[in-house]
């Protein structure tokens, strides 16, 4: 049997409240007004049932929501946001200063995990975790956990692992050999249910609303009760949940991203700029599977695989100037614009910011990727002469989507559809996008991030 011991959820059930399932708990944050099922646009439609669990645990300050008005039922987490939640909750002894993990692929210098590396440490300490591999080396932070890891959780958690093990293992196909009598039991207890054509989908990774359900029946039985047999159906999105990519299009839903950062030298920055890892946590969000690799580590055999890249504004653009990027036919986004600059597709490389600026000028609001908006669109929150909007000056065979403001020839999102050709003749390999890194995105305005998972989306398309 495949041993998983990461056993952190089992020992959450087993204390005190429901685990709260947020995306990095802030130990710190200001306290918030009470919220409520009401408040989130992806709850109201719930059976009464569930909602009055959500409402339950949100007015109990057990969930937040991803954004203010979103709580995220798809959303999936990983193993570093176990580790952040699990700490704050049971107050361990956290030492923010640990920059060296005993765990080999723990890391300050990730962008996307990092933050969890005193997290994870405390829960070692603590006797929570051993890590993930047979031999404790490793941890896998941004590692998703599987449906049929939940049911092997849950089952744990409740003290019933001897009864899986003596449990008839489901016939079930899409659930491992090891994990059939957890999943037997966890569907016996009704922790869990079948999702499409009675099958258990143990491979697919758990949302946010299977987690914070099967969490909710869990306590239950812990309390001495029987939990509700709760219908549980696949996921669908609902109108105006997390972004999507529109109907018939290809979902970021698993796709493999790799994001391009900034250079290994440059990593301790992050602690001041951490916007790579927002990034990185936003397209998380998307659904995408995200790889990062320094700048200066990158090659061009090291996207083969990946749906889709994003070049971040914090690399050093000098590792571009080589071209690179040529001859990579993987839809790209390029957070600036040196990246189109050394493929012909920007013809300007220097001295393109626009300051004491806060909007974009919608050009084409019927493209998809203007994501619904028109005329002027504020990206920035504030602004001062140090904060700059970026923009490329694309040429003839571009699609132009936003502008500077009564600047036309100055783009701040715009497009090559794969097969179209830069000025001087360069052929476009997979569709290519720029998007305006708008100051900092603690400064971003939710039109920023709207326009910004739109461009990402139709770039991911690669029309």
């Amino acid at each position: 049997m495949k041993k998983f011991v990461f056993s952190l959820l089992s020992i959450l059930l087993m204390f005190s409240t429901i685990l709260p399932f947020a995306f990095a708990a802030e130990a710190d944050a200001p306290a918030a007004a009470v919220k409520s099922v009401d408040d989130f646009k992806d709850l109201k439609n719930l059976p009464k049932a569930d909602k009055d669990k959500f409402d339950s645990l949100i007015q109990d300050g057990v969930f937040n929501g991803l954004t203010e008005d979103t709580f995220g039922l798809d959303a999936r987490m990983n193993r570093a946001q176990f580790a952040k939640v699990a700490a704050i909750i049971f107050d361990l002894e956290v030492d923010n200063t640990l920059t060296v993990s005993s765990f080999s692929d723990v890391s300050a210098d990730d962008p996307a995990n990092s933050y969890a590396l005193p997290y994870i440490e405390a829960l070692k300490k603590a006797g929570l975790t051993n890590g993930y591999d047979e031999e404790g080396k490793t941890y896998k932070p941004a590692g998703e956990v599987s449906r049929q890891e939940l049911a092997a959780f849950l089952i744990r958690g409740l003290g019933l692992d001897a009864d899986a093990s003596s449990a008839e293992p489901v016939d079930d196909s899409t659930v491992d050999d090891w994990a059939k009598g957890y999943v037997s039991l966890a569907l016996e207890k009704n922790l869990l249910t079948n999702q499409s054509a009675g099958k258990f989908s143990g491979k697919t990774s758990a949302t946010r609303k299977m987690l914070a359900l099967a969490s909710f029946a869990a306590k239950q039985i812990l309390t001495g009760g029987a939990p509700e047999e709760t219908a549980e159906p696949e996921v669908q999105p609902q109108p105006g949940d997390e972004p999507a990519a529109p109907a018939e299009e290809i979902s970021a839903q698993g796709k493999k991203m790799l994001f391009i950062t900034r250079q290994s030298s440059q990593m301790t920055q992050l602690k001041e700029n951490p916007d790579d890892e927002k990034l990185i946590t936003r397209m998380k969000d998307l659904g995408f599977r995200v790889t990062w690799v320094n700048c200066d580590k990158f090659t061009a055999e090291k996207a083969e695989g990946y749906d889709l890249i994003i070049v971040s504004n914090t690399l050093n653009s000098k590792y571009l100037r080589s071209g690179i990027m040529k001859d990579v036919a993987i839809p790209t986004v390029y957070l600036k614009n040196h990246g189109m600059y050394y493929l012909g597709l920007s013809s300007q490389e220097e001295n393109t910011n626009e300051y004491n600026i806060k909007s974009t000028t919608i050009a084409e609001p019927k493209d998809k990727a203007a994501a619904g908006l028109s005329g002027d669109v504020e990206l920035l929150l504030t602004t001062d002469p140090k904060t700059a909007i970026a923009y490329g000056l694309p040429g003839k065979e571009a699609t132009v989507v936003a502008t500077v403001p009564g600047k036309p020839k100055e783009a701040t999102i715009f497009y090559y559809n794969k097969g179209t050709h830069s000025d001087s003749g360069y052929e476009v390999q997979a569709r290519l996008s720029f998007f305006s890194f708008a100051g900092n995105y603690d400064n971003a305005t939710d039109s920023n991030w709207k326009l910004l998972d739109a461009l990402v989306l139709w770039t991911l398309q690669n029309g």
